[in-house]
């Protein structure tokens, strides 16, 4: 907790040092100049700043416009809000929520000379706010139709604009991000190809540097806009629970010249501003953060030859409500004593049977050069399709090498992945933060939830680390979660 609030109590003790007040002013002032330096003015009906130590709203727009990009998809098309994400710092609930906003969504948009645009994606808010006004056309554009068609209730506190060509500079200031990478990624430009950013990523956990990073969270080949979109929650996720305060401190100017040069937002460049926002950064650090879930009615409506996501506002009404008051646990079923099961399946975690809890008999596949045992789970959902086992080497923080495998299930055709991981490297940032442990069956899972659901459940066995991870959508149940992780067993040599 010490570490976690680091930045903020060294700049709350530069400002109050007595007689050095003014030259710690100024040294926090400068560093406000460099991460805000260009402050955009937008109508206090469109963002209205607080400073009273309560809960905040963040509105984060990702440009997927760069004008210097050799990707020509960026180069030569309109700028859209390839991301559109609120943020919600909450110290009463004790904790951080994040939702995404598809870009997809069908809204209807009404510029500021009046022209109305019905029937069109959401991110178009931000092409044609861009057109009109720059770059704070494009932010108070796209936050007046969120804040009109899509959550009336909902209160804005600031705006970013970040730019992804920036977003590489703020990656490397901060370190490469270990990520747990779902599945295989792969996109080659060709002669009649479209030029989207290439990629070539294999499954399992690793480090994402630079481009890797901007191209893992910007993939948009045979996914949902719901996977994309929860695919930058998770990596939001990771890159928050690596970033060291000591750190970021000790590079404080080399992070905020990268930080500045990457966003346009609604603060000012002032200690007081400053200050505020470290607070916030620090209790973030320290909790929980929830991804909340966008309630949509249809995810896939064709219009016009385009494909839509839609909502209502009764859907819409209960999603923003889930995210400015929401705090929720993850409900974990009773654990009960396992019965004996043919073939050595085991029974969900309530004593149920595996069919019960749609979990049926996985077929064994075994990596090869792995020097520690092979665990694999002897159940699958049902719906999932086995897309093989890998092995790699993995080096750690300090780059030592260490051995890993991978076993990959696809779970549905829009892009939903679970997997089951082992290596022999211990302690990957992977399990630093565990919410809870239990311990079941002689051994002791440490899980890892995202609001109500289980997101990754990890164990140490025989000297080496396995875990299994859910869908990026969360489609396992927590209890499938659970039944799978216990069915793991030794893979005989």
């Amino acid at each position: 907790m010490r570490r976690r609030f680091l930045i903020a109590a060294v700049l709350i003790a530069l400002l109050s040092g007595g007689a050095t007040a003014t030259v710690a002013l100024n040294t926090v002032s400068g560093i406000a100049a460099e991460v805000f330096p260009r402050t955009i003015h937008v109508p206090k009906t469109v963002v209205t700043p607080v400073y009273s130590g309560g809960p905040q709203t963040f509105l984060i727009l990702g440009s997927d416009r760069r004008q210097h990009s050799k990707d020509a998809f960026d180069r030569e098309n309109p700028a859209h809000s390839d991301t559109i994400l609120l943020v919600r710092f909450d110290p009463g609930q004790g904790q951080t929520s994040l939702l995404s906003i598809p870009r997809d969504l069908e809204v209807n948009i009404t510029a500021p000379n009046g022209q109305y645009y019905p029937n069109e994606k959401i991110n178009a808010a931000y092409t044609i706010g861009s057109r009109l006004g720059g770059v704070r056309g494009a932010m108070v554009l796209a936050a007046e139709t969120i804040e009109h068609q899509v959550f009336p209730a909902l209160k804005l506190n600031g705006i970013v604009d970040v730019n992804f060509a920036g977003f590489i500079n703020v990656v490397d200031a901060l370190g490469c991000v270990y990520v747990n990478v779902d599945h295989r990624y792969y996109h080659v430009n060709g002669v009649a190809a479209e030029n989207y950013s290439e990629i070539n990523l294999q499954p399992g956990y690793q480090k994402l540097c630079y481009q890797n990073a901007l191209s893992y969270v910007r993939y948009r080949h045979e996914d949902s806009d719901f996977v994309r979109v929860a695919r930058q929650q998770d990596f939001l996720r990771v890159l928050r629970q690596q970033i060291s305060p000591e750190d970021v401190l000790g590079q404080i100017d080399t992070v905020a010249k990268a930080v500045g040069h990457a966003i346009a937002s609604t603060f000012h460049d002032s200690a007081g501003q400053l200050i505020e926002l470290a607070k916030l950064v620090a209790f973030s650090q320290a909790k929980p953060l929830r991804q909340v879930k966008f309630r949509a009615l249809d995810t896939n409506l064709q219009l016009g030859g385009g494909s839509y996501v839609t909502t209502t506002p009764e859907l819409a009404e209960a999603t923003l409500n889930d995210f400015l008051h929401g705090a929720q646990k993850p409900q974990l079923p009773a654990t009960a004593a396992p019965a004996r099961v043919a073939r050595g399946a085991h029974h969900g975690a309530t004593g149920a049977s595996p069919a019960a809890i749609g979990l049926y008999p996985a077929a064994p596949a075994r990596p090869s050069g792995v020097p520690f045992p092979v665990l694999y789970p002897s159940l699958q959902s049902a719906p999932a399709v086995p897309k093989g086992v890998r092995s790699y080497d993995l080096r750690d923080r300090e780059g030592h090498l260490h051995h890993a495998y991978v076993a990959v299930w696809q779970q549905s055709s829009a892009g939903s992945y679970y997997d089951f991981e082992g290596t022999d490297w211990l302690h990957p940032p992977l399990i630093d933060h565990p919410e809870q442990t239990r311990r079941i069956d002689g051994r002791t899972y440490m899980l890892f939830a995202d609001g109500g659901h289980l997101h990754t459940i990890a164990w140490h066995e025989g000297g080496a680390l396995y875990w299994l991870t859910n869908t990026l959508l969360e489609d396992l149940s927590n209890e499938q979660m659970l039944g799978i992780a216990r069915s793991a067993r030794p893979l005989l040599r």
